[in-house]
């Protein structure tokens, strides 16, 4: 796998996960990172443009969750098994997504934009791990990996097109985030987060990724990518 195409928001750690058999989503991905190095993801100019502006925002969010769980893992070394492997395994699959990403990065020019737009996405993410405890910091991943969910299947049904292997990829990813939501949400739980700690930190959480998606508002808008819309389904995860 190429491991480096453009300078990371957040460092890369060595993986931790062990060599095991690849879950069917994680299969696809690698088939789609296969065919990506025979045949790159193609855009209009228009399209390059925005992609320019939004690309930085997806990445920048998968390498900050490769930290956040490498760094739990590393936390963890001493616990049971199980619970490090289900961290390993969303670690993993943030690596793929990243890389994936990565390769779509090769489809756009070289443009100062996404050098800015990188600098607003870490100051969001590194604003996000500044908690008070472990199970509070987890609480803000459970919900930020279902805002994922939801913009990644807002990509998927973008004015691309079903077709599209951009739009294709964000529906793999999507799968991914859906399961991740499953295991940030237990594991803050089992660090001792409350429903409570969920329903204020979406209001948080959600009122911070929004502000940061509107500085991209004409970006989004012209791949068909409804932010109103979007805030509208995450505000009523919590009603």
């Amino acid at each position: 796998m190429q491991t480096k195409v453009l300078t990371r928001c957040f460092p890369l750690k060595t993986i931790t996960a062990p060599q095991t058999a690849l879950p069917a989503n994680s299969q696809r991905i690698m088939h789609w990172l296969a065919e990506a190095q025979q045949r790159p993801v193609q855009f209009t100019d228009t399209q390059t443009e925005a992609m320019s502006r939004l690309l930085p925002l997806l990445l920048c969010g998968e390498q900050s969750a490769q930290l956040v769980f490498n760094t739990e893992i590393q936390r963890l070394a001493t616990e049971q098994h199980s619970l490090r492997a289900c961290l390993q395994a969303v670690e993993a699959d943030e690596h793929r997504h990243d890389i994936a990403l990565q390769h779509v990065a090769l489809s756009l020019s070289s443009r100062p934009e996404f050098t800015q737009v990188q600098r607003k996405a870490k100051r969001f993410y590194a604003h996000l791990g500044r908690v008070d405890s472990y199970s509070e910091h987890f609480v803000r991943i459970a919900i930020l990996d279902t805002c994922v969910t939801h913009i990644m299947q807002a990509f998927e049904h973008c004015d691309l097109g079903d077709e599209h292997r951009f739009s294709q990829l964000c529906g793999l990813i999507k799968k991914d985030e859906a399961k991740h939501v499953y295991v940030s949400r237990k594991h803050a739980i089992a660090l001792g987060a409350t429903l409570n700690q969920f329903s204020h930190q979406h209001e948080y959480v959600v009122g911070d990724l929004m502000t940061l998606l509107q500085t991209q508002g004409d970006a989004f808008e012209s791949m068909g990518v409804c932010l109103d819309r979007l805030n509208q389904k995450l505000e009523a995860k919590w009603r």
